[in-house]
């Protein structure tokens, strides 16, 4: 019997914590064209972590990690062209990092964060053109993003505070950008929140930055080499 190519193949992880016990899912997927979605309820799941983090490798892949519940970690090395990750945190104290091209390629790729719950931390580390968002309606929460890439178009970041107090954003894009520089977008709608933007390269860096509210911070340094 002929089996399946994997660019057909379609993935599911569904990992439910009803009588309170930890999970932790390790996936390995390597093929183009795929679909896989990762979904956790509960407390203290885990997809990958620090050390073994689950891999998708291959090009036109379209990623979704939905963790519900407090505590949780999941920890993504994606690798290839064209993929798309939507990760959605519900819930505390979870820590979610996202890793694109990193050792790889990841070119032409979009990586979107949306989180709803307090004390969060939130890593996206990516090595080619991507354009990367992230956003918050809760409290207390850290998002990291450190995104390099030479493409002509350079790295591009969209940060959406919608509402919330007490949220640090670091943004870091580097690396030559080609002709038009890197771009960040920066709305803020709260109070008591930091934001800090570092980009550099060989050409321009746009900043637009909106912020409606008390306590703010923002920090901007451009044109780093």
């Amino acid at each position: 019997m002929k089996l399946p190519s994997l660019a057909m193949l379609s993935f599911l992880v569904m990992v439910g914590n009803v009588n309170a016990q930890q999970n932790t899912v390790y996936v390995e997927q390597i093929g183009t064209g795929s679909t896989i979605n990762f979904t956790q309820t509960g407390v203290g799941n885990a997809i990958g972590n620090s050390t073994t983090k689950a891999v998708v490798n291959g090009n036109n892949n379209d990623v979704t990690v939905d963790q519900i519940g407090n505590s949780n970690i999941a920890s993504l090395n994606v690798q290839g062209d064209s993929v798309t990750v939507l990760s959605t945190t519900t819930g505390d104290n979870n820590t979610s990092t996202i890793s694109c091209g990193t050792g790889g390629d990841c070119t032409g790729s979009n990586i979107t964060h949306t989180i709803t719950g307090d004390g969060n931390q939130v890593t996206t580390n990516s090595d080619g053109l991507i354009d990367s968002t992230v956003t918050i309606n809760s409290d207390n929460n850290t998002v990291t993003i450190n995104n390099t890439s030479t493409a002509v178009s350079g790295a591009k970041s969209n940060i959406d505070i919608s509402s919330g107090g007490g949220n640090t954003v670091a943004l870091t894009q580097a690396g030559a950008a080609g002709a038009n520089g890197h771009d960040a977008t920066i709305a803020i709608v709260g109070a008591t929140n930091t934001v800090e933007v570092k980009q550099g390269g060989s050409n321009d860096s746009k900043v637009n930055a909106t912020i409606t509210g008390s306590g703010n911070n923002l920090s901007i340094k451009s044109n780093l080499q």
